[in-house]
């Protein structure tokens, strides 16, 4: 009965004491990671279960949900700025204007300082809090004012369901949430709390669900994944019982559920012969153990066949003085000699890392060491950002000593080191035959035809495709391949392979090979 009133209110807008039905229309505004992605497909999926409709422009909602991000000090900028513009929106409307919300970490963070800052806020909601978006806008609009719904879920059980919009041929599933290891900088134990795990039987019948709907990719998220299943009894006896790291034991113990478990699992789990491909992000080094590289063997040598080859895995700084004041708990000696290992079992791995510069104490050596490791392990993609301090961390205790003029430069040299390398590593890929899971129509329609085959041109894109479509996809190794085609089929969602023509240090061009093949049919 709940259920059906609440409905029956959020369907229609609560104006001058009357109920006026119109279908009510929302858009979701997202800053941050792939976890803040999931969480704001999961609010669109209830939004819609409850007769709601998204909207591509804020302008045309009723309702304004900003997903903001609280990891660095920019996205939460960037999310309080986005407030302001939509309350101009707001005070257009002359008292008819969208009710606005905040969530994610910003939420689960900020909470009541947010009306302070943003006094036409209507309400603020948590990391584990979004299923009660239906009663949050329902209290919003009977006309309560400043709702908070900002409690952690402090049971240590972990149970959900995936949402994703139908027709999607790649999810999200969230296997477990929080974190324990409270490295010095970072702001998500108090955003996202201590770390619980799914049970892996209902983690598979979740995706098992996914695939007959026609999901082929999914992507296992938490904030360190690979340190799933602790505190969850081993009850099936799944291998391998017990995980280990040379640099320490830190993740789930002897008896207990583990990741390695999970992906084996997946893989041998006869209901999800459709599922290709599994992805995962993101891990810690410390819990990265020997049991994980394994899974990354090829299958007939004890690997996970449907495991991409891909690895994401922080490392944060190439200076082992920085990573123990960062309380990163490894030493880069460590981390070099996991990804050697991993490379030995999987020589084509795309390994992918985050790096920040400019922490407190970080001196030009240290720096160097940074740049010392990119050359040595050569990433296909870094992720790097200038430290900024977050309330409540050790590391905001300490001084900032690291001008925001040398964090900036720092940064610029990294970003330019690391395309020099990925320009070669990608440039190596040209004339390989790549297997893609297309995205969608990449977002610039504009393709080099065989004759210009430059990366200036490619970067640049100077000649149109009028015959042609061009289509974004990714490679199991998480490279960006961009295509055209003049094919009518609709190739969202499927498997299709390509030569790679053309590369530049962010993505590859590629010539689908079906064209090739039709073309030779009709000769």
């Amino acid at each position: 009965m709940t259920l059906s009133i609440d409905c029956l209110w959020i369907a229609g807008v609560f104006s001058d004491n009357k109920l006026s039905m119109h279908p009510q229309k929302y858009f979701i505004k997202t800053f941050g990671c792939q976890m803040n992605e999931a969480d704001s497909e999961r609010m669109s999926v209830i939004l819609a279960e409850q007769s709601m409709t998204p909207v591509a422009e804020p302008e045309d909602a009723d309702i304004i949900i900003i997903n903001g991000c609280s990891v660095r000090e920019k996205a939460v900028h960037k999310a309080v700025s986005a407030l302001g513009k939509y309350n101009v929106i707001k005070k257009k409307s002359e008292g008819n204007g969208p009710i606005i919300g905040v969530g994610g970490c910003v939420g689960q963070l900020d909470r009541e300082n947010l009306f302070k800052r943003a006094p036409y806020l209507d309400f603020v909601f948590g990391t584990d809090t979004i299923d009660n978006l239906p009663e949050i806008i329902h209290r919003v609009r009977s006309g309560e004012r400043k709702v908070i719904y900002a409690e952690f879920d402090k049971s240590m059980d972990y149970s959900t369901e995936t949402k994703v919009d139908p027709g999607k041929s790649q999810a999200f599933v969230n296997i477990m949430k929080g974190c324990d290891k409270y490295c010095t900088y970072c702001i998500v134990p108090f955003t996202r709390g201590r770390e619980k795990s799914r049970k892996i039987d209902e983690v598979l019948e979740d995706i098992v669900k996914l695939v007959s709907r026609g999901v082929k990719e999914i992507t296992l998220l938490g904030q360190n994944v690979n340190s799933f299943g602790k505190g969850n009894e081993n009850t099936a006896k799944r291998l391998p019982l017990e995980l280990n790291n040379p640099i320490g034991k830190v993740g789930p113990k002897e008896g207990e559920e583990n990741f390695a478990q999970l992906l084996r699992a997946i893989d041998s789990d006869v209901r999800l012969a459709n599922l290709k491909r599994i992805r995962f992000t993101s891990s810690h080094p410390l819990d990265f153990s020997d049991e994980l590289i394994d899974c990354y063997a090829e299958a007939n040598k004890g690997g996970v066949a449907k495991l991409a080859k891909h690895l994401h895995l922080p490392v944060q700084s190439g200076s082992n003085a920085v990573l123990q004041k960062m309380g990163r708990h490894h030493q880069i000696e460590s981390y070099i000699d996991q990804m050697s290992r991993l490379r030995s079992l999987c020589p084509d791995i795309g390994l992918s890392t985050d790096m920040i510069v400019g922490f407190p104490t970080e001196t030009e050596d240290d720096f160097q060491e940074s740049l010392k490791l990119l050359d040595l392990l050569q990433f296909d993609n870094v992720y790097a950002f200038a430290y900024s301090p977050r309330p409540g961390t050790r590391a905001s205790k300490l001084k900032d000593d690291v001008s925001l003029k040398e964090k900036t430069e720092r940064l610029n040299r990294l970003l330019d080191h690391q395309l020099a390398i990925a320009q070669k590593r990608y440039a190596a890929r040209v004339g390989d035959k790549m297997e893609i899971l297309v995205e969608g129509l990449a977002k610039n329609q504009y393709m080099l035809d065989k004759g210009d085959r430059d990366a200036k041109g490619l970067s640049s894109g100077l000649i149109k495709t009028t015959t042609k479509r061009v289509w974004t996809g990714r490679t199991t190794c998480n490279r960006i391949v961009n295509f055209a085609t003049e094919s009518p089929r609709n190739l969202m969602g499927q498997f299709v392979t390509a030569e790679i023509t053309l590369a530049t240090g962010l993505a590859l061009q590629g010539e689908w090979l079906a064209d090739r093949v039709i073309e030779g049919q009709n000769q």
